[in-house]
């Protein structure tokens, strides 16, 4: 148990200015941390997603990270469309991706949750309809490039079968 130890006399004055001078700097900066959070997220949310000029047509190889089941199939071919709303439509492998807007948003990442019109592949393990695919930003020497990644599953929930991914793509120029 912590008790507060009580000063008469002299040192109580000295005691009361201490823990005066130490609030006033603890204020200070806590004003100065305060301030500068703000400042970084003023920053942050003058950049939007409209900026990132990804907005376009791209083809893609949906490579995915299990090895086992890259090794009994062909990279999945995509077409990602991405209108100026930033709305993502298009095809991986067998099925169609209807548009669809981003579920979340931020000043560096895309998210998308779409339902497939159908499986992507006939491959056992590939038997899923549902698509996350998480755009985030990256510049490269030739100006933007998309850096997608994709989780294909049974269902938006957990899915402990989940497949994972990465779109390879390349601006289709028009």
């Amino acid at each position: 148990m912590i008790t507060r130890a009580t000063t008469t006399g002299p040192c109580a004055a000295v005691v009361a200015a201490c823990s005066t001078q130490v609030r006033s700097r603890l204020a200070t900066l806590l004003r100065a941390i305060l301030l500068s959070l703000f400042v970084v997220a003023s920053t942050v949310q003058a950049q939007t997603p409209a900026q990132w000029e990804i907005v376009g047509r791209w083809s893609a190889d949906a490579r995915l990270f299990d090895m086992h089941i890259r090794a009994s199939t062909t990279p999945l071919a995509a077409e990602l469309v991405i209108a100026a709303d930033l709305s993502l439509s298009g095809q991986i492998g067998d099925a169609t991706m209807a548009s669809s807007s981003p579920v979340a948003k931020t000043p560096t990442r895309l998210e998308y949750r779409i339902r497939l019109n159908r499986p992507v592949h006939a491959h056992p393990d590939l038997g899923k309809d549902h698509l996350i695919v998480i755009i985030t930003r990256r510049d490269g020497p030739d100006g933007p490039v998309l850096d997608a990644d994709f989780h294909l599953k049974s269902r938006f929930g957990f899915d402990p079968t989940l497949r994972v991914g990465h779109f390879d793509a390349v601006r289709v120029v028009p």
